[in-house]
């Protein structure tokens, strides 16, 4: 059956990466001294649009909840994993409600995930050390970041375990049905027509510049 036409939802996906590090030691004088990191860019974990829908459809069915309930907090928690979330209409709107009604407060305590380095950042610094041969195992690189008087081993255990687990450090989709739109069906078709779909275990690479790096390189591979 032939469509008549089609619905055009417009759609933002982010999607955490982790950095990887040039060949060779990592450079511990620059990190302590600036807080720097040489990266030569960054790598996402595999994920699906349907996978990235459903996270941020449950955390923000999670925030709904609570808010409901009175945890007025989870809303600034929500933010906190991932700004992103603004852009949602329902949290926008009840963003300003309770900020209106003096309710839009923070949990008392230390906000979670304050800390020295990101825990994506750690997980970063680990793989490299795995991929350099320096050592054989997470475990293994959480003492080498305490030698290297990086972080103390329950640190690096504990952020790259955060970096790892956390919802927040999970890709999320989200939809805005308020902008959608309705097209014809030759104005579809010549929409579909322009998409690639990537085949089991495909590679496409595009190449570009970009204003702040120079010449970059952006990877998609399928499984």
């Amino acid at each position: 059956m032939e469509p008549k036409g089609y619905e055009l939802i417009p759609f933002s996906a982010v999607i955490p990466a982790v950095p990887e590090l040039p060949d060779g030691e990592v450079d511990v004088q620059q990190l302590q001294a600036r807080g720097e990191l040489s990266v030569t860019g960054l790598r996402t974990e595999p994920c699906t649009l349907n996978g990235a829908q459903r996270e941020a459809q449950e955390m923000l069915a999670d925030c709904r909840h609570r808010v409901s309930v009175g945890q007025y907090h989870a809303l600034i928690e929500l933010l906190d994993a991932n700004p992103e979330f603004i852009r949602d209409a329902w949290v926008r709107e009840t963003y300003l409600a309770l900020a209106k009604s003096n309710l839009l407060r923070r949990r008392r305590g230390r906000i979670e995930g304050k800390r020295r380095f990101h825990p994506l950042i750690v997980v970063g610094l680990v793989h490299h050390l795995i991929a350099n041969g320096t050592v054989a195992t997470p475990e293994k690189a959480f003492y080498a970041l305490h030698d290297l008087d990086l972080l103390k081993y329950d640190t690096a255990k504990d952020l790259y375990y955060r970096g790892r687990q956390q919802d927040r450090f999970r890709p999320i989709l989200l939809e805005f049905p308020e902008f959608k739109q309705y097209l014809s069906r030759e104005e579809g078709d010549a929409l579909l027509r322009r998409v690639h779909l990537l085949q089991p275990h495909e590679q496409i690479t595009y190449r570009g510049q970009a204003a702040e790096f120079g010449e970059v390189e952006f990877v998609i591979k399928s499984d």
